[in-house]
């Protein structure tokens, strides 16, 4: 048993062990952070500390926490799969990708608190930019990121072209300012209007991105 590890040590070498390890702690910690910051938002809802008995009250009480809890559940989400798609394309990690890795997640991992901020502050627009503004943020992480590992290094797989290189990064640093400007146009959306608008942009950038893949490989 000992001489088949052995074996399989030296067949893989020691360096290419240590980025697949590297790699694949990296993505359990990504997927550990989000997992835990959509937990966060759903354990912040609380019931109103009086009895309602009338459904219109309590419904009243509710609202203001599920539009908040359905903005950031939208974000989480929509940045987990935009991770999860990039990662799928890297071949391995290095230390710059890590870094931007981890600033990205510490900025995912505030969510939740600046959820509870929106929410307690329900109708201040200052509150509503600060959080937009953290939005923009994470997005500006994840898309260094990318530009490292596609667009200066080349830890990207070989399949995927220079333009489409480029289109994931634009689609993923520009997506988040229009969230922005969304936010700033809208002073005092009703409940449920920025959630909805944040998936519709998240739905149109997909089919973008779609649109223009199957374009670029008709041309190839």
């Amino acid at each position: 048993m000992a001489g088949q590890l052995e074996s399989l040590d030296s067949d893989e070498g020691l360096e290419r062990r240590r980025h697949r390890h590297w790699y694949d702690r990296l993505m359990m910690l990504a997927d550990g952070v989000f997992a835990i910051a959509i937990t966060l938002l759903a354990a912040d809802i609380v019931s109103p500390g009086a009895p309602t008995p009338r459904l219109a009250s309590l419904w009243a009480a509710l609202a203001p926490q599920l539009d908040a809890y359905a903005l950031s559940f939208v974000v989480i989400s929509v940045y987990w799969l935009a991770h999860r798609r990039l990662m799928a394309m890297v071949l391995t990690v290095d230390a710059p990708v890590t870094v931007l890795t981890l600033a990205m997640l510490g900025l995912v991992a505030l969510l939740p608190a600046f959820t509870r901020l929106i929410h307690v502050q329900m109708g201040n627009h200052a509150s509503m930019i600060i959080y937009a503004g953290l939005v923009v943020a994470i997005g500006t992480a994840l898309s260094a990121m990318w530009a490292h590992a596609a667009l200066v290094v080349n830890l990207v797989s070989a399949e995927v072209g220079a333009a489409q290189r480029w289109l994931f990064f634009l689609l993923i640093l520009l997506t988040p300012p229009l969230f922005l400007l969304l936010t700033i146009l809208l002073p005092r959306p009703s409940p449920g209007v920025v959630p909805a608008s944040l998936g519709a942009l998240f739905l149109i950038g997909w089919r973008l991105r779609l649109w223009v893949s199957r374009r670029m490989g008709a041309k190839g």
